[in-house]
Formats: structure tokens, C-alpha cells, sequence
């Protein structure tokens, strides 16, 4: 088929080192999204951070469609009920708005029919003046399929022939081959694919060339390119990040963009052949003019949260529980995770005289593990690290040989699930049987686990010295150590569940944290370790020992590892601990008990409900997860302990006084509080605009590659979360609030810390998260670069 004549079109009037950093800065605003199998928190404005949030708010209106604010009849809903009060308007007041200023805005902004559509693709302007076929959606279609062929991680048994060529140049090869545009009316489409340079950059040019609008900025009209397959794009950053990491390049991401533009510039070519039409399409400008709007909400979203983070903070000021002097029977260290205040307050009130202590649920033990049978080891770290050491999981010879008689029989089922002779037999050839595996689809939480624990690949002496070393101080484990101290991981457990691993430890990097426990407690009790570490002044008493467990955060029952090793001496703490466990366990769970609509039951009714869901192959909502996140604390314990905090905040322990070099402090505002600002600002994006920033509704996903999910069967991947992830079926569970930082340390301390660690302190100078310090029973909030009290 003949393609039509292509008329003569301005170029872009961009140096190639000036297109070079507008591709560098779109491209760096896409997120990264993890695959399935380690699914984790991203904030989904990790590349705008840099951007104060009101500019970014600006930014993302005009390019996604949707400012990260709730809409203006929210914001009255919430004064009207009293969620928003006039103190917290006076304190969302700066420099360009006054309290009457911001009611007369929200009346406005509430009048004011809608934003305007974002800046257009080519797709999207002829589906505004062509509403059949519905282009934008038919684009999006045919990148993914290429990308879920490319991209699958063993999901199909049929390899994609062009997959070693790259994903452009596999695109182009295949796409010559490939009808699908021309029957849906895309004239001339193999025929322009043949046309188009061998290489991703020039293709790039080359498409620019035709379809660049002058008017328009050329960093947000390549960014807009990419928010139409967000999905992809996102998997692709994943990849081209963990390459970057280890000092490799992927181009993947450049040449998904060129594709990109292909489609549309084979679509302006097809649709509007004279320069007529093309002038019309070269007139498109983003919009612009709801910054004043836009501005306004901003104050608003702060008004939101502020009631809430003044309450905290003084709650949190006023505690000063007085340290008790001894030896405690237990020590029991948990995730900073916000389903462990929960279980940390219900067993400190089974255990009176436990101390609890929170630390980021890796334990500072960074690893890469390689279970039994897997190809490959996975890292068990935040996602910032790249782990330094590899651990193994060994098998007794008898569990080896189940291991593989257990993945060669999964080979042979998934064969003959996949295979061309089979695919329409299977349901009829397995028939019922199949029902009974549905309940088997994971099992991820510690029953699964070795009964050999996991040990270092090679890790020399020095460097697990180093680890335990690194942990102790961290923890603020230093001294009057416990006879027992638990380590203690956390994961969830679900069934048929494709976001499964958004449950576990995010500081496990989307795992349980049950290998890095067990890992922790091993090392610490190792003789040889203990002597180094003593040598160092760390000083371990003889008779302490260190026990693994984690904790089921679906069914808060905790399973404690690797018992055959307690010494005799301990074997009635270990009951005592046992019991304590058990009935910290049953309160946490009467505790959550209304939250999961599980309301007028007896005890035992409440255990076997919430137990229930863990293998309820039907559940759409086995557990909340960390839905109504809103606080990160680091201070001693004393000063939370009293405090029913409600699941709600991130706890970490951090005695100032024991820091004077800072290191602690660093760690934590490099550390967790980026890893809870990712956490808190996913839940926060998937509550705000639940259908662009979430990834819908789970009961429609389908798994695609084994990397992702698509609503329904086709389109693009879908990040974020689900909505059942913080939506009951009646009203949302999680309010969407920024994450409220508070350091019990001198603001003049943090404040110094913040500036050798700009990338840090951006979060809180642009408005990303909150920042609060508490000082000798006063509470000062961080806001435009100066410290106020509140």
C-alpha cells in the first residue's frame, strides 16, 4: 500500500545537546515500577522532587490531567465536618494568601467546572475530532502487547524471535510484519515503519521533526508521550535503574519514547495529509493558568493535614515515660512498619516488662538470597541499597530432593498449561481438580522456610562483624542487653493475589523479612563474631541469645525460628515469651477486628475470621497493609509508649544523646524516611486520583509477563495500588495525607544533617513531607527553611 506524500514540516529548533537534556529530564520524571514478584512503594513523584509540590501540582495538571490535590468539594466537605478547623487554615497561611483569601479560593476553585484536558498527543487530538476509532487507546494497545512480549519474565512458553534485537529495533522489525494499524486505518503504517532510522535517537529526531508543535515546551511534550503508556514506562525505568545501579546502560527506555512517537507521527501523516491540518495540530499549546487555582488547593491539602500533625506532635512532647533501670527479661526488635505499633504496644502489654524496639525490618543486614531451587538471588534490602553480600538457603539432602521433584512437576504443569496442544483441552482435562491448587497459588510466610537456616554464600568473618556491628549501634543495641532477644521480620499472607508482595517488608524490598531475621540472630550468636564485635567495645553478655520470628501481619500470629538451637537455660523465657506472643497476637487482632468489617464476634469467632482471610482464595482485602499511614517517629520508646498510635505511624528508635557524630540521624533521614516517604506518598497518589495514579480495580486485573497487571484484557500496566487496597466498599480507609516526620533531637542538629544531604532536605524545603523536632518538651515544625515552635 502506497503511503501518502509527505509534506514538508518545520524542524525542531533544538540543538541536539538541547533535545538530549529534554529527553534526560522527561525521561527522569517517569517512576520506576518494581514486577510482581517484588512489589514495592514507589512514590509516583520521585522525579519531580526536585520541583516545590505547588510547581509540581502545576506540572502534572498539565501533562498527566490531574494535580496530586483532592478536588475543592472535598476540602468543603472536610471544614463542614470539622476535619478541617479554622486553626489549621490560619496555620496553612503564607506570604500570598490570607485566612479569607483561601475561603474566597475555595468558593472559586468549587464553581469552577472543570481543569482543562492536559497537552495532547497526536492520538489525543484526532480522538477529539474523530471519537471513533478511539486512537489514544488503540496506541496504548498495540506498545503493550509489543512490551509483554518483550519483556515477559516466563510467564509464556513462546519467546518473542526478536527479542535479542532490543526493544526498538525489535518493534521495528516485527511492526513491518504486523497488520493490525493498517486495518484499523493507519494508511501506509509498514510502509512509514520501514522509513524510520535503524537507531532510537535518530527515530527520535526524526519523529520530533514531524510532529513537534512549536509552541510547546519539548520536555513536557516528550513526558507526555510517556504518562500515555505510564505503565510500561515504569517497568522500563525499573529496569533501566537496577542496570544503572550496577554500572550498566539500557537504552530501554530512549527507545519505548521512539516508539512512542512513531505511532504518532504515523498517525499525523495518515490523517492529516495537506498542511491545512497539520497547521491545526501544530497550534496545540499546554494549558496553562490554574497556577493561582491550583496554589490555593495546595494551602488547602496543608490545612488538611496540619490538625492532624499539631495534635501528634503535641501528644508526643508531653510523654516522657521514665526509662527503667535493670536488665529487661525480653527484648524484642520489630519493623518500623506501621502494622508494628500495633503489635508492639499489645505486647508490651502482655510482657510488662519487655522492651520493644523498632528498626528497619532488613535489620542492617543487606542481602542478596538465593532460595532453594530459585535460578537467582533476589535482593532482601531497601531498594535504595544494592546488597554487598549473598546468602544461601540450604536443604537437608531430603529437602533437596523434594525441591526438585517439586519444580520439575510445576515444569510439567506449566507446559501443559501453555502449550499449543493443551490450551483449549486444559480446564476440561483438569476439570474440579484444578480448584483445590487455586488455595496453594503462595505460600510466602515462614512455614515455607528451611529448617536449615539461611547462611552467608562467602561473607568473610570481618564483613559479618561489620554487619552486626552496623546493626547494634544502629539499633541503639549497644548495652544492658536481655538473656532473650528477638528479631523479628514481618510479612503478610494472602492467596491468589498478583500484588501479594506489596504486603511484606518494604525494607526487605517487597519480601518477608524472615531471612534477614534469621540471618541477624545467627551472626549475633556466632562465638567468633561476639569476640571480634568485644574487641570493638560491643560487648555481648554470655548468656544472651538471639531468636528469629516473623510476624504475620494478615493473621498477627508470629512464628519463631531455628528453636532447636535455644539453649536449656532459656527454655522458660521461651514459653513466657511464647504466651506473650500468643496473646499480643489475639489483642492485635480484636484490635483490627472492626476495620475488616468484623464486628459483634466472639474472641475465638474474631481469630478464625481474620485467620480466615490469609487463605480465602475470594478475599479482595486479606489485610490493610499500611492503609492510614501518616507519622514517622524517631525518638526512644518512652516517648510513644503510652500512646495508642493506631497503626498509623512509622516507629524508630533514636536516642540523640547516644548520636554525637550525627551517623545514627543520617541514616535514618537518608534510610527510612525516604522509604516511608515512598510508602506514604503511593497510598497517598492511589487515594488522591485513585484512577491515574492506582492501578484499579483488583478483581478485573489480569497478570501480564509476570511482571504487571492490566485492568481487564488489554491497556496499559497499571501502577500504584489497587483500590480495594484502601477502599472497604463504602468509603476510603486511608486519608490521604502527607508523611509527618518527628525527630526527638535539637533542630539545630537536624538542620545540619539536612544540609550535607540536599537530596534529602528537598522533600521537606518543597513540601513533599513534613518535618517536626522535639527539644526539650517543645516541638518545632521545619517549614521554608526556618524552625517555628508550634
Amino acid at each position: 500500500m502506497s503511503m501518502p506524500t509527505l509534506l514538508p514540516a518545520p524542524p525542531v529548533s533544538l540543538v541536539s545537546a538541547e533535545l538530549e537534556l529534554a529527553l534526560e529530564s522527561a525521561l527522569s520524571r517517569i517512576p520506576p515500577l518494581w514486577p510482581l514478584r517484588h512489589f514495592v512503594a514507589v512514590n509516583p513523584f520521585v522525579g519531580l522532587v526536585d520541583q516545590p509540590f505547588d510547581e509540581a501540582s502545576e506540572l502534572l495538571q498539565r501533562i498527566v490531567g490531574a494535580a496530586p490535590l483532592q478536588s475543592p468539594s472535598d476540602y468543603l466537605q472536610a471544614l463542614n465536618d470539622g476535619r478541617i478547623s479554622m486553626a489549621d487554615i490560619d496555620a496553612a497561611r503564607d506570604g500570598d494568601w490570607t485566612t479569607a483569601g483561601l475561603l474566597k479560593a475555595l468558593d472559586e476553585a468549587a464553581e469552577v467546572p472543570s481543569l482543562p484536558t492536559p497537552l495532547p498527543t497526536v492520538a489525543d487530538w484526532l480522538d477529539h475530532a474523530r471519537p471513533r476509532p478511539h486512537w489514544s487507546v488503540i496506541v496504548v494497545e498495540e506498545i503493550s502487547k509489543w512490551c509483554a512480549v518483550t519483556f515477559n519474565e516466563n510467564q509464556t512458553t513462546w519467546e518473542n524471535p526478536w527479542k535479542t534485537n532490543g526493544l526498538y529495533r525489535g518493534w521495528r522489525e516485527a511492526a513491518q510484519y504486523d497488520r493490525n494499524a493498517e486495518a484499523f486505518g493507519v494508511t501506509g503504517f509498514r510502509t512509514f515503519v520501514a522509513s524510520l532510522p535503524f537507531d532510537a535517537n535518530a527515530a527520535i529526531r526524526q519523529c520530533l521533526a514531524m510532529i513537534m508543535p512549536p509552541t510547546a515546551d519539548v520536555t513536557d511534550f516528550l513526558h507526555r508521550q510517556m504518562v500515555t503508556i505510564a505503565g510500561w514506562a515504569g517497568y522500563v525505568q525499573y529496569l533501566v535503574r537496577e542496570d544503572a545501579l550496577r554500572g550498566r546502560a539500557n537504552p530501554a527506555l530512549k527507545e519505548l519514547l521512539a516508539i512512542r512517537l512513531a505511532y504518532d507521527a504515523a498517525l499525523l501523516q495518515a490523517f492529516a495529509p495537506d498542511e491545512s491540518d497539520r497547521a491545526a495540530w501544530r497550534r496545540q499549546v499546554a494549558p496553562r493558568g490554574q497556577a493561582t487555582h491550583l496554589a490555593a488547593l495546595g494551602r488547602w491539602q496543608f490545612a488538611y493535614e496540619e490538625g492532624y500533625q499539631r495534635r501528634l506532635a503535641q501528644s508526643v512532647a508531653d510523654q516522657s515515660v521514665a526509662v527503667t533501670a535493670g536488665r529487661p527479661p525480653v527484648q524484642a526488635v520489630f519493623c518500623i512498619d506501621v502494622r508494628s505499633e500495633v503489635f508492639r504496644r499489645r505486647l508490651e502489654a502482655a510482657l510488662p516488662d519487655a522492651q520493644t524496639i523498632g528498626f528497619a525490618g532488613f535489620f542492617g543486614f543487606p542481602v542478596a538470597h538465593q532460595p532453594a531451587g530459585a535460578p537467582a538471588a533476589t535482593s532482601r534490602c531497601p531498594v535504595l541499597l544494592v546488597p554487598p553480600v549473598n546468602s544461601i538457603e540450604p536443604q537437608t539432602p531430603a529437602e533437596l530432593a523434594g525441591t526438585r521433584s517439586a519444580l520439575a512437576e510445576a515444569g510439567a504443569w506449566k507446559a501443559f498449561q501453555n502449550s499449543a496442544a493443551s490450551c483449549f483441552s486444559f480446564v476440561e482435562s483438569a476439570g474440579l481438580a484444578f480448584s483445590a491448587a487455586l488455595g496453594r497459588t503462595r505460600a510466602r510466610v515462614g512455614p515455607s522456610c528451611s529448617r536449615l537456616a539461611p547462611d552467608f554464600e562467602s561473607a568473610p568473618l570481618e564483613t559479618r562483624v561489620a554487619l552486626a556491628a552496623g546493626a547494634l549501634m544502629n539499633m541503639g543495641l549497644v548495652r544492658n542487653f536481655a538473656r532473650t532477644v528477638l528479631i523479628c521480620g514481618h510479612g503478610s499472607q494472602s492467596v491468589n493475589n498478583p500484588h501479594a508482595s506489596g504486603l511484606d517488608c518494604g525494607a526487605c524490598g517487597g519480601h518477608a523479612g524472615d531471612i534477614n531475621a534469621r540471618l541477624t540472630a545467627a551472626t549475633l550468636n556466632d562465638p567468633a563474631v561476639r569476640s571480634l564485635l568485644a574487641g570493638q567495645g560491643l560487648e555481648i553478655p554470655d548468656d544472651t541469645f538471639f531468636l528469629a520470628g516473623l510476624h504475620n501481619t494478615t493473621t498477627d500470629d508470629v512464628i519463631l525460628f531455628d528453636l532447636e538451637s535455644v539453649p536449656a537455660s532459656h527454655l522458660a523465657e521461651l514459653a513466657e515469651l511464647r504466651r506473650s506472643l500468643a496473646a499480643a497476637g489475639a489483642a492485635s487482632r480484636r484490635e483490627r477486628a472492626p476495620l475488616l468489617g468484623l464486628t459483634g464476634l466472639a474472641d475465638l469467632e474474631i481469630d478464625a475470621a481474620v485467620r480466615a482471610r490469609a487463605t480465602d482464595i475470594a478475599q479482595v482485602r486479606p489485610e490493610w497493609g499500611l492503609a492510614r499511614n501518616a507519622a514517622f517517629i524517631a525518638a526512644p520508646r518512652r516517648r510513644t509508649a503510652k500512646l495508642d498510635l493506631e497503626g498509623r505511624v512509622f516507629l524508630h528508635d533514636y536516642d540523640s544523646s547516644a548520636d554525637p557524630d550525627d551517623q545514627v540521624l543520617t541514616l535514618i533521614l537518608c534510610a527510612p524516611v525516604v522509604v516511608a516517604s515512598w510508602i506514604n506518598l503511593q497510598y497517598y497518589a492511589s487515594r488522591i486520583d485513585p484512577l491515574r495514579y492506582g492501578s484499579g480495580n483488583k478483581v478485573l486485573h489480569n497478570v501480564v509477563g509476570g511482571v504487571g497487571v492490566v485492568e481487564g484484557n488489554s491497556g496499559d500496566l497499571r501502577a500504584g495500588l489497587p483500590l480495594q487496597s484502601i477502599h472497604d466498599g463504602d468509603q476510603f480507609i486511608h486519608e490521604p495525607r502527607r508523611l509527618a516526620v518527628y525527630i526527638e533531637a535539637p533542630p539545630a542538629k537536624i538542620a545540619a544533617v539536612l544540609e550535607n544531604n540536599p537530596a534529602v532536605k528537598q522533600l521537606f524545603d518543597h513540601g513533599w513531607i513534613h518535618l517536626w523536632a522535639i527539644h526539650e518538651r517543645g516541638c518545632y515544625r521545619y517549614r521554608d527553611g526556618d524552625w517555628g515552635e508550634n
